[in-house]
């Protein structure tokens, strides 16, 4: 057989039950979990006995998976589910490895077994790993659980909100999106959060500025919007809770260089007459579009010099923590000030 994506398994599994060898990879791991448990509802129902259902782990020597694979059905059951959970087999003796791909060359009709890492990022570039990968590629399937897009993280979102009878649109999905990043537990996490908090409502954006948990990203949006409304105090403390939870003071100023370049951007197309709509749409925001229309109400507080001043600012400071072993949270801090200055266009 061969590698496949989530999509044409899916198609495959409800054409035929005769697969019995699968290698699941890849960075989305909420999907991996679902469709392990799919395989091994299908093969051995609700079943969790020993004999029916086995579990392979690191700490298992390569012939633990050798005998499960090889191993007869319990009595009165038809099939056998083997779950190799996040074993690396770059380590495994050459004798060893050969014993495994023939027992996986030759596995059993009655054992379906599954080679999956729901938790770890495995290289199967090479070694034992990608000898596996060879294997499997050429018995069974292969599939790479890639991270969805921002599109169909967003109507995932809705789809589980329809689902538990709560009203959600694709534009606070993406809100949503926006401040919690592509991970799809923590989305569904905070998905659940809502819906229980608005039981059989709509979700509405002030519910996610509510409730939602934002990661770094959307939290440095939130300074530069202290810093632009003149709240240097706030900005100052999200600043230090940033650092205290280990984020760098290169991805900060990444970030709140981006918000500001966003402003720019904004504000130079509507001067030039065009759309906040036809912007979003050449700059690829989809649904994000909100980002723009956020950055737009912050140029309203920002003249142009003030705008180009605070860029270069920014720029500099960037080149400071880059070039020299100075202090990055005591640059941040003097940047914080700098560009508060700068909004009302004072000296600084």
């Amino acid at each position: 057989m061969a590698k496949m994506t989530e999509t044409e398994l899916k198609a495959r599994l409800r054409e035929t039950e005769q697969d019995n060898l699968f290698l699941f990879y890849g960075d989305e791991k909420v999907t991996m979990r679902n469709y392990i448990e799919k395989l091994k509802k299908r093969t051995v129902g609700s079943s969790e006995d020993s004999f029916s259902l086995r579990t392979i782990k690191q700490t298992d020597a390569p012939q633990a998976i050798i005998d499960a694979v090889l191993a007869a059905p319990a009595f009165l059951a038809e099939k056998i589910f083997v779950q190799v959970i996040d074993y690396d087999f770059t380590s495994v003796s050459e004798r060893d490895m050969e014993l495994l791909i023939d027992a996986i060359s030759s596995l059993p009709q009655s054992t379906v077994l599954v080679i999956a890492s729901p938790t770890a990022f495995p290289s199967f570039a090479k070694g034992g790993n990608k000898r596996i990968m060879s294997a499997v590629e050429k018995h069974g399937i292969a599939v790479k659980f890639e991270q969805l897009t921002d599109t169909a993280l967003e109507r995932q979102l809705v789809y589980w909100a329809r689902l538990r009878n709560v009203k959600l649109n694709e534009y606070n999905a993406a809100r949503i999106v926006s401040y919690c990043g592509k991970d799809l537990a923590l989305l569904k996490n905070e998905l659940e959060k809502l819906c229980a908090y608005k039981a059989n409502g709509e979700i509405t954006r002030d519910d996610i500025e509510k409730l939602v948990t934002k990661n770094p990203e959307a939290r440095i949006f939130d300074i530069a919007s202290f810093i632009i409304n003149g709240s240097p105090d706030k900005a100052l403390v999200g600043i230090n809770i940033l650092l205290s939870q280990k984020e760098s003071a290169q991805t900060i100023i990444s970030v709140l260089g981006g918000f500001y370049v966003d402003i720019y951007r904004v504000k130079t197309a509507l001067e030039s007459g065009e759309r906040l709509d036809a912007l979003a749409k050449k700059l690829n925001y989809g649904n994000r579009s909100f980002v723009l229309q956020k950055a737009q109400r912050a140029g309203k507080r920002l003249s142009g010099k003030a705008l180009r001043l605070s860029l270069d600012t920014i720029a500099q400071t960037n080149a400071l923590l880059n070039s020299t072993s100075a202090d990055g949270k005591i640059l941040l801090e003097q940047l914080v000030i700098k560009l508060t200055l700068i909004r009302t266009e004072e000296k600084i």
